[in-house]
């Protein structure tokens, strides 16, 4: 089916190549680069993400759960892949022949492991989570005197091969002094405790902590491998560091015109009135809503652009349709293209600015946006590839 151009989001190829350049160029060149492609790639299609990043040379693929992961195999992704995610023990059988990696956590969860391998001559290539202060999975890595006695024993299990130890930061992102030196902490931590392993034996060929703010803030504590996020979709992991890094954002989210009608004052917009025409005002209807991941809670807060105008969405965002002022347009026309956020004629609006407007991060934005809205893959200006979901 040729590509009905309703709503749907370009892709920049070359940003993704530009932003893995600028992240490799951040650490030691023996460093290996993991791609992080959970949640469809943050929204950006996991496969073609993938494949991209295969090409670029990445080393990792990382993923949430059994399920992407499978995604990707059945495209014929061959990079080790690495579940970020608890897996029900039933598949590990599967994990070991397809060459998955998964995280382990604690010793019960090994066993079960181990146990679903019993009888075979497989096994599964694991990486051991530490909690260093995330307070989320793993092993504590600080005041448990337990830990280091049950990863001796994670380490006798003949099934599992410790392919890789791992930690993660939660506030790497932060550049307040306390925050600073709970990430420095959390490192010593982590190193503490593999140099503590050494003495049971533990070599672990890959030791990787840096996140994106951690690959730019911290690239000291690359080790083998670093797993940048959402950094590689061209977006900073904060606005505190915003600049620090040449990034690219990959996404544009585009839209067209489908009505322009022409208003009296006075007249109420869409549902629950909340907009009326303070004048005579000219309003389109525009094909995207909140079905296709445009949040409800921006009605009449944010603008779009519309041949490089700021357009103001009024009343409220329907499910498949919303309304913008093009009053200041006076050219616009039916099946005009309107970004939603991207670059359009010289001017921008960044999916920071619509993630500030509602109270929360561009990561939700980006991993919203619906799998109706088809996937543009752009090498330039050339056209390589459509992700249609649906069709």
């Amino acid at each position: 089916m040729k590509l009905l151009k309703r709503t749907w989001a370009d892709v920049s190829l070359d940003n993704l190549s530009h932003n893995y350049t600028q992240l490799r160029a951040n650490v030691p060149a023996s460093c290996r680069f993991l791609g992080v492609v959970k949640a469809d790639a943050y929204g950006h299609g996991a496969v073609p993400i993938s494949n991209r990043l295969r090409e670029l040379g990445a080393d990792f693929l990382a993923v949430s759960n059994f399920e992407e992961a499978l995604q990707l195999r059945r495209a014929d992704n061959r990079l080790p892949i690495l579940i970020l995610g608890y897996t029900p023990a039933a598949y590990a059988e599967d994990m070991a022949d397809m060459g998955i990696r998964q995280e382990v956590h604690s010793l019960e969860y090994a066993r079960q492991l181990d146990r679903q391998l019993e009888g075979t001559d497989k096994k599964l290539l694991v990486h051991i989570k530490l909690d260093t202060g995330m307070s989320r999975l793993g092993f504590f890595a600080y005041d448990s005197d337990q830990t280091y006695g049950e990863l001796v024993q994670v380490r006798t299990l003949s099934h599992l091969e410790p392919e890789g130890v791992f930690t993660h930061f939660p506030v790497a992102d932060s550049c307040k002094a306390e925050d600073e030196a709970f990430t420095r902490l959390q490192f010593r931590r982590f190193t503490d405790m593999i140099e503590a392993l050494k003495g049971a034996g533990f070599c672990f060929a890959i030791r990787h902590c840096c996140n994106s703010a951690a690959t730019i803030l911290y690239p000291e504590f690359a080790l083998d491998m670093i797993r940048p996020g959402i950094a590689t979709y061209g977006i900073s992991p904060s606005p505190e560091l915003e600049g620090r890094m040449d990034l690219r954002p990959l996404m544009s989210l585009r839209t067209t015109i489908s009505q322009i009608r022409d208003f009296r004052p006075g007249v109420s917009v869409s549902y629950g009135r909340i907009y009326e025409t303070p004048s005579p005002r000219r309003i389109a209807v525009l094909c995207i809503g909140y079905a296709d991941g445009l949040s409800r809670a921006l009605s009449n807060q944010v603008s779009f652009l519309l041949r490089g105008r700021r357009v103001p969405v009024v009343g409220r965002i329907c499910m498949d349709m919303c309304m913008v002022d093009v009053t200041d347009v006076p050219d616009a026309r039916v099946g005009d293209v309107v970004t939603v956020f991207g670059e359009d004629h010289g001017q921008t609006i960044a999916v920071d600015d619509l993630a500030r407007q509602l109270g929360t991060i561009p990561y939700e934005i980006l991993c919203d946006i619906n799998k109706r809205t088809p996937r543009i893959y752009l090498d330039g200006r050339q056209r390589t590839e459509i992700l249609q979901y649906i069709v």
